[in-house]
């Protein structure tokens, strides 16, 4: 590709087959043109760190209110309710579609559900069954970790949490993949909103009876939680419960999955980190932050431009969509010294991954745990891991960067 700031361009929906190469290109734009019309993806990238937070701090007049055009961004919207109508139903409800003042009540209303005693009281149950994983990779060490370890950690949490069967994992996975194929991209098709139309549709089967269960029998969990939560005479309706429930099914299974895989694969390649984080214990959650931003799992979130406005010079028209690309962000050498490098001692008080201000991911504490205790077991056990793969799988999805699978063979301590 030329290097010139004319010639260049990135097309999102080659991230998935460039692999880590896509980083690449994001940080070779983030140097070239940070604010950048894309003519492959028909929209804006955004790359540079300060921008990101400017965006995401509100100092610009971008929306989430509209968010539901990428998703359609095919589909005549006579057709919409026929051929996708649980999507079109709930998809302009879900919080991560919604600009204050209906964002500000729905996220006072979850965050008073999804609270740390919430959180706190599933970390005997996380803990339990990181020793159930760890002890199957030490009877198997070499074995497929992306399905077999990664999405078995925050799926069955996320079940405990819910209250629901652990017989359900599988179903879990499917709709967790449905949601990130088809949802904040701009090169959904028609196939793969109908599987996320479909998903939406059991979730709501499988949850609604269970909300009103909780409503008639009241239970120590999420579910309970969210149907008694209340703040200045606010409670959520049943639609805003399972929009809540569609996202909080897919972030907090998806993204977990996704950042271990993918840190299993960087640390694999990086022996003297795999020893820090076994010799200092004490200071597991910084490694694992850094492992969070070097991965870059938490690749972009979109915005609507609202109306039209000058940003460094260029002028974005109304209703033109723009990604933050906070992979790059979290690359940007003007915040991070020598960001190419796992820098397990790096303070990461401006990471992007769980996105800064308002919309600060209402997940993190459950993500972070789940991560710290997963890492903190496995370099105990463990004195390494090789990928068996000759080249990394990666999913085709852009939010949250993952990996179809990652065949390992892991090195027990003696």
């Amino acid at each position: 590709m030329s290097s010139t700031q004319e010639n260049f361009d990135v097309d999102l929906s080659q991230a998935g087959l460039l692999g880590n190469d896509f980083l690449k290109e994001l940080n070779q734009l983030r140097e070239l043109d940070p604010i950048h019309w894309s003519e492959a993806s028909g929209c804006w990238l955004v790359t540079r760190h300060e921008d990101i937070i400017d965006a995401f701090r509100d100092d610009f007049p971008l929306t989430l209110d509209r968010l539901p055009r990428i998703a359609f961004a095919n589909v005549p919207e006579r057709e919409r309710v026929r051929k996708y109508p649980f999507l079109n139903q709930y998809i302009s409800s879900w919080i991560i579609n919604t600009d204050p003042p209906q964002h500000t009540r729905l996220r006072r209303l979850l965050m008073k559900a999804f609270n740390k005693r919430v959180v706190e009281s599933v970390r005997p149950y996380v803990q339990s069954r990181v020793t159930e994983l760890i002890e199957t990779m030490k009877a198997k060490p070499e074995l497929e970790f992306n399905e077999t370890i990664a999405r078995q950690l925050p799926g069955s949490v996320m079940l405990a949490m819910i209250g629901l069967p652990q017989s359900n994992l599988l179903r879990l996975k499917a709709w967790a993949n449905a949601f990130v194929e088809a949802i904040g991209v701009p090169f959904a098709t028609e196939e793969m909103l109908h599987d996320v139309d479909n998903a939406i549709r059991e979730i709501n089967e499988m949850l609604e009876p269970e909300l009103e269960e909780r409503r008639r029998n009241p239970r120590d969990d999420l579910l309970t939680a969210l149907v008694q939560a209340s703040d200045q005479g606010h409670k959520l309706t049943v639609e805003e419960m399972l929009g809540a429930l569609h996202i909080l099914i897919v972030a907090g299974h998806d993204s977990t999955a996704n950042t271990l895989t993918l840190s299993l694969a960087a640390l694999s390649q990086q022996p003297q980190a795999w020893k820090y984080m076994h010799d200092n214990p004490d200071k597991i959650m910084a490694c694992c932050l850094e492992l969070m931003r070097y991965v870059a799992m938490s690749a972009s979130q979109p915005r609507i431009v609202a109306e039209d406005f000058e940003w460094h010079g260029k002028q974005l028209k109304k209703d033109e969509v723009i990604f933050l690309m906070m992979a790059a962000g979290n690359r940007d050498p003007r915040v991070y010294e020598d960001p190419e490098t796992l820098d397990l001692t790096r303070t990461n008080d401006q990471s992007l991954v769980f996105g800064p201000g308002v919309h600060h991911c209402i997940g993190h504490v459950l993500a972070k745990m789940q991560v710290t205790e997963f890492f903190s077991a496995l370099v105990r056990e463990f004195q390494g891991a090789q990928v068996l793969d000759d080249r990394l799988k990666f999913m085709h999805q852009l939010a949250f960067r993952g990996l179809s699978e990652l065949n390992v063979r892991m090195m027990p301590r003696a």
